[in-house]
C-alpha cells in the first residue's frame, strides 16, 4: 500500500475554516463518504511488509477517528479504521472469517493479511484482534483509548450503531454485498459478545469495561505496557508513549457521533434509491413486455 503524505492525512480530517468556505453540513457528509469509499484502496498483498508500530485498542465511540487523524499525524499512518474496511466487501469478508477462525495460529495469518501496509489500527472490526496483534506484532505500542465514563459510551455507542445492528439496516442494504457483509459482521459481534462476555449487549458499560479490562489483562500476560489515554489528555502523554515530537497544532477533536448520524442517512438514501431503482426497471421491463403480448 502507498504511504500517503502527511498533507494527504491532514487534507482527509482538516476541520472547516469558516462558513464561507463550506458549510458544516457538507463538511460532515464529505467525512461520512469515506466510510463509503476509499480512496487509499486494499494496498498489494505482495509489497514488502511495513512494521505495525502502534495497537489502538481502544473500541468505537472513544474517539477512534481522532485517534486515527493523530497516529497519522504523527507518523504512524496509515491507520486502519473502520472508514477503511467497510468499502471493501472482499476486507469484510476476510474479517468475519478471522472472527469465526478458532485456531489462534491460522487468525493470526488471516489479521495480519488484513492490515498489511498499516503502521496503526483503531476502531472496529480490528480491535476485535488484539491479543493476537500483540502476540503477532511484539513491538508494536498499545494505547487503550477510552471515555471518561462508561455510561456515556454505553449511550453513545448505542445512539450511533443500533441502526446498523437492526433487521432495518439488513433489508435497506439488502442489494449491496458491502452491506450484507457489514451486517454479517454486526451479527458475528454480538456472537463474539456472548461468548466472551456472557451477554448479547455489546454497547453497555459492563461490556465496555470487562473490554477494556481484557486488554489490560492480555498485556500484563506478556508483559507488555499500555497507555490508557483519553482524548482530553492531548498530545503530551501519547507523544510521550509513541517517542514523538508534539505537534504545533491542537490534538484533532472529531465529531464522530455527528458523522456517523450521516453516514446513517447516506446509506439508508443509498439502499431506498437501489430498491426504487430495481422496482422501476422491474416495472418498466413488465411495461415492455406487455406490449408484446
Amino acid at each position: 500500500m502507498p504511504m500517503q503524505s502527511q498533507q494527504e492525512s491532514d487534507k482527509r480530517f482538516a476541520a472547516p475554516l469558516g462558513v464561507s468556505t463550506i458549510s458544516m453540513l457538507q463538511y460532515y457528509l464529505v467525512v461520512a463518504m469515506r466510510f463509503l469509499t476509499d480512496s487509499r484502496g486494499l494496498g498489494d498483498p505482495n509489497s514488502e511488509e511495513v512494521p505495525l508500530l502502534v495497537i489502538g485498542a481502544g473500541l468505537p465511540r472513544a474517539a477512534t477517528s481522532s485517534m486515527q487523524a493523530a497516529f497519522e499525524k504523527l507518523g504512524c499512518g496509515p491507520c486502519m479504521h473502520m472508514a477503511e474496511i467497510l468499502p471493501h466487501p472482499s476486507r469484510l469478508r476476510l474479517f468475519i472469517a478471522a472472527l469465526r477462525e478458532k485456531n489462534p495460529e491460522v487468525r493470526q495469518k488471516m489479521v495480519k493479511q488484513l492490515i498489511h501496509g498499516h503502521r496503526s489500527i483503531c476502531d472496529l472490526p480490528v480491535v476485535y484482534f488484539t491479543p493476537d496483534m500483540m502476540d503477532a506484532y511484539p513491538d508494536a505500542k498499545i494505547v487503550l483509548n477510552q471515555r471518561p465514563d462508561p455510561e456515556v459510551w454505553a449511550k453513545s455507542a448505542e445512539d450511533s450503531f443500533w441502526f446498523f445492528f437492526s433487521p432495518w439496516f439488513y433489508w435497506v442494504g439488502l442489494l449491496w454485498s458491502s452491506d450484507r457483509m457489514w451486517y454479517t459482521l454486526n451479527m458475528e459481534s454480538i456472537k463474539l459478545g456472548k461468548e466472551k462476555y456472557g451477554s448479547a449487549e455489546i454497547f453497555s458499560a459492563e461490556m465496555y469495561n470487562k473490554y477494556n479490562e481484557e486488554v489490560l489483562a492480555e498485556a500484563k500476560r506478556r508483559n507488555r505496557e499500555v497507555l490508557q489515554f483519553k482524548a482530553e489528555d492531548g498530545w503530551e502523554p501519547l507523544c510521550k508513549f509513541l517517542g514523538k515530537d508534539v505537534p504545533s497544532e491542537p490534538f484533532p477533536r472529531l465529531n464522530e457521533k455527528k458523522t456517523f448520524q450521516i453516514v446513517k442517512y447516506v446509506f439508508i438514501a443509498k439502499g431506498v434509491l437501489s430498491w426504487v431503482a430495481l422496482f422501476g426497471a422491474t416495472w418498466g421491463l413488465w411495461r415492455v413486455a406487455s406490449w408484446y403480448m
